[in-house]
């Protein structure tokens, strides 16, 4: 019992890194958070990020997993315009340095559930992988096998993104200077991914 405990939460731990590693706008938020705050606030994001896909895992478990993915054109045709938005803003800013003052009204933790909430990709990921991983959990150890693998996918999200705000906190010195130039990069990506999702969406509408 104990090896089928271990195999489910490294198993759970293996699929979340492959995907935690996978850039998308809760990065991009995570890297803009920990520069403009100067300060560690991966697990406030990743806190965050555990809330929504709490909620999430117990609509799946409820029976209501069709929600999720029948939700996906929906989330698309919302989450696009929302990351195009927050990207040009972004881009667009004029700060020419980080304002701690300002960044104590900004939440991490908000942030964490914002940028999960409004993922495109979130719907199809719990609706295919996600779901997968829940099932084998509950097939191997019933409810306790699902607290595995969930807590083994969690614990990869922390360990990541950790890993992530101690890197860009640690070399700050190097880091922040370019905060602008980094803040107008990740603003790029998010609005080119929010373009993307939003085409994809009125495609499907239009097919």
């Amino acid at each position: 019992m104990i090896l089928e405990a271990l195999g489910l939460l490294s198993l759970g731990f293996i699929v979340g890194l492959s995907g935690a590693t996978i850039p998308g706008p809760l990065f991009a938020f995570t890297v803009y958070d920990v520069t403009k705050k100067g300060k560690i606030t991966g697990h406030l994001v990743m806190l965050g990020h555990v809330i929504w896909e709490s909620i999430i895992i117990l609509i799946i478990l409820l029976g209501f997993g069709w929600i999720v993915l029948q939700g996906r054109t929906v989330i698309y045709i919302l989450g696009g315009p929302v990351l195009i938005l927050m990207g040009l803003g972004m881009i667009s800013s004029r700060d020419k340095g980080i304002r701690l003052e300002r960044s104590r009204t900004n939440s991490s933790l908000l942030g964490g559930i914002f940028y999960t909430a409004f993922n495109p990709t979130q719907p199809l990921w719990w609706a295919t992988v996600g779901l997968a991983l829940l099932l084998k959990g509950l097939e191997v150890m019933s409810l306790l096998g699902v607290v595995l693998v969930t807590v083994g996918h969690w614990l990869s999200d922390f360990a990541y993104y950790v890993f992530v705000s101690i890197m860009i906190h640690r070399h700050r010195k190097t880091v922040i200077p370019h905060q602008p130039l980094i803040s107008r990069l990740l603003g790029g990506f998010l609005t080119v991914l929010g373009g993307y999702f939003l085409v994809d969406a009125l495609a499907r509408l239009l097919a």
